[in-house]
């Protein structure tokens, strides 16, 4: 590939094609965290020249601009404005990746090519992940524990934060794990309707099954309830989407059911299914404190990250600190205000609606819809988890949310337009 065709031929970048560098950012991002940012705001220098003022149009026609305006007028009003600060920076420096990166796709010279190898590069990229997920989980469960804690060679494990008999792998904490898992797993999906649409069968085809079927192992390592929940409905989605292969469809359930059979057996996270329940009751505790806050200050919020620090210690039993609402709607009309949260929720779900009617029969990307669906429900299952969990603080996370909306972004252009839309078949 030759990078972008819309580039003079002067202007050309020879050493490596654009997607390449996002290509290569995505794929140290879980590990290298800050090498992985430093790639991406690389392409964002070299393509704000470019693109910057379509970008800036994309931006005002949809009302990002307009949502950036709030979120700043909500941070000199905050009560706390230095975090409030601090915190935005979770929102409008994406605002702007986001829109050069929906612009770079369509001109890339095999643009769904690109998003094929930009989808099995992640997923092959969380095989270390889930590998150490499932050794996390081994030796944190109860009895290994005893057996393995005063093992110099396995301190380091128990030296981390107590979450229980849960995994977190590279990601500091199991709940920013398990949303991680859940965009790729997606992804994952996709490409495996993918290859059983064009009746591929070959070793690579092999690696997408197997390494989608890891990250499900992985995702219950975690212990999360909500990547579980998840997990079920991207399953449901994809076994919709390969509907005509009954027996696939049965191995879906299967897989759902394998994940029933698992919490009745072991809990989640080493919490019984009775111990679950109990403590979802206290998610309803903190959605009723954030929505009292939205009732406070309805218009402008009471500043980002003001949860946090106006949480009185153990106003909900047994938590002496709260650091979000678990929910995203709640936590942007808490925070930021209810215009800002509509705004929101409108701007994503147009993006969203205009992406999903490309995939009709009559669309060029039909044959191709395997590589845009998963997508579609990594971004699905993005959003699915925001509204019980939070951890979009995490940059990792937060560049996948805003990736797979680009794509989404991108998708009418590409159907505008004769494409070679068939990635290269690999032996």
């Amino acid at each position: 590939m030759k990078g972008l065709t819309s580039f003079p031929p002067n202007l050309r970048f020879r050493p490596i094609a654009l997607n390449q560098l996002v290509l290569v950012s995505l794929l140290v991002l879980p590990y290298v965290s800050y090498l992985g940012l430093a790639g991406l705001a690389i392409f964002l220098v070299i393509g704000l020249p470019r693109w910057g003022r379509a970008g800036g149009q994309i931006l005002y026609r949809q009302g990002w601009l307009w949502l950036t305006l709030g979120i700043g007028l909500s941070v000199l009003m905050a009560q706390y404005p230095r975090e409030a600060a601090l915190e935005s920076l979770n929102f409008w420096p994406f605002f702007g990746f986001y829109a050069l990166l929906a612009l770079a796709i369509p001109r890339f010279e095999q643009p769904v090519a690109v998003l094929h190898d930009w989808a099995l590069g992640l997923l092959l990229a969380t095989l270390p992940i889930t590998l150490r997920a499932i050794v996390e989980f081994y030796f944190k469960a109860p009895g290994n524990l005893e057996r393995w804690q005063g093992h110099p060679w396995f301190n380091w494990l128990y030296l981390q934060p107590d979450y229980g008999f849960r995994a977190d792998s590279v990601f500091g904490h199991p709940n920013v794990l398990a949303n991680y898992l859940v965009i790729v797993f997606g992804l994952g999906l996709g490409l495996c309707a993918y290859y059983l649409q064009q009746q591929w069968h070959s070793a690579q085809s092999g690696w997408v099954y197997g390494a989608t079927a890891l990250i499900l192992v992985g995702i219950f390592c975690s212990g999360s309830r909500n990547g579980l929940l998840v997990a079920g409905l991207q399953i449901l989605c994809f076994g919709w989407l390969i509907r005509r292969h009954r027996y696939l469809v049965l191995a879906a359930l299967g897989a759902i059911a394998a994940m029933l059979v698992g919490a009745l057996a072991w809990g989640v996270g080493g919490r019984s299914l009775e111990a679950v329940f109990t403590t979802t009751t206290l998610r309803l505790e903190v959605w009723q404190l954030a929505a009292q806050m939205v009732g406070q200050n309805p218009w402008l919020g009471s500043g980002l990250g003001s949860f946090r620090l106006q949480y009185q210690p153990y106003s909900i039993p047994i938590y002496d600190q709260v650091n979000h609402s678990h929910n995203l709607l709640l936590m942007l009309a808490a925070e930021l205000g209810l215009p800002v949260m509509v705004g929101f929720l409108v701007i994503v779900g147009l993006i969203v609606f205009r992406g999903l009617r490309t995939l009709q029969p009559a669309s060029p990307l039909w044959p191709q819809r395997g590589i845009f669906a998963a997508y579609l429900m990594g971004f699905g299952g993005a959003v699915a988890f925001t509204m019980f969990d939070l951890s979009f603080y995490d940059a990792r996370v937060n560049v996948l949310g805003w990736l797979t909306l680009a794509v989404i972004q991108a998708m009418p252009q590409l159907a505008q337009a004769p494409l070679p839309l068939t990635p290269k078949k690999m032996s």
